[in-house]
């Protein structure tokens, strides 16, 4: 629905467009061609442009040249640690925290050390060396596909991904 918003709708109604901080569609492929088809939207680059596209698929490295529901050819990513689109790996210790849930006590908490990240550039996705983490359903999304922890590995670092990218639109809109 999100890459229907950016797809149609935007390009209807650029008032809008102009006023977008930035699109999150993490888990769900942004292809180079879908970019082509909609030049007037732009990916990400870093941590704190504005009017961008944010989005990855986090898998382990044996969900490479497997099928996964949700990542498509020509798929882009962004390292959701370092903000970086090349493979640049941000480790562990660079991860401002993870959220999981706390078995015993059905509450989530936000633990660091659980999860690092290197966009493989060429399949499109972020991949993570997560230790002891369930995966997604292999038979849609591949045998390492960890689909189910796009937001949670990241979980602090996109919360202050977010921050960033509204201070520097305020700023940049502060007439």
């Amino acid at each position: 629905m999100t890459k229907i918003v950016l797809g149609e709708y935007m390009q209807a109604h650029p008032e809008y467009y102009e006023r977008m901080v930035a699109a999150y569609p993490i888990g769900f492929s942004i292809t180079e061609t879908f970019l082509e088809e909609h030049p007037y939207l732009k990916f990400a680059e870093g941590a704190d442009d504005t009017g961008v596209i944010v989005s990855w698929n986090t898998e382990g490295e044996g969900n490479k040249g497997q099928y996964n529901l949700v990542v498509e050819p020509g798929a882009i990513s962004i390292n959701p640690i370092n903000w970086k689109r090349d493979d640049t790996c941000a480790g562990f210790e660079e991860n401002l925290g993870s959220r999981i849930l706390n078995e015993e006590t059905g509450e989530y908490e936000i633990i660091n050390g659980v999860a690092d990240a290197q966009v493989d550039t060429e399949r499109g996705v972020v991949i993570c060396t997560a230790k002891n983490v369930e995966y997604a359903p292999a038979a849609l999304f591949g045998p390492e596909s960890l689909h189910s922890h796009d937001y949670d590995f990241y979980y602090e670092n996109l919360r202050e991904n977010v921050k960033t990218r509204v201070e520097a639109y305020l700023k940049q809109n502060s007439d």
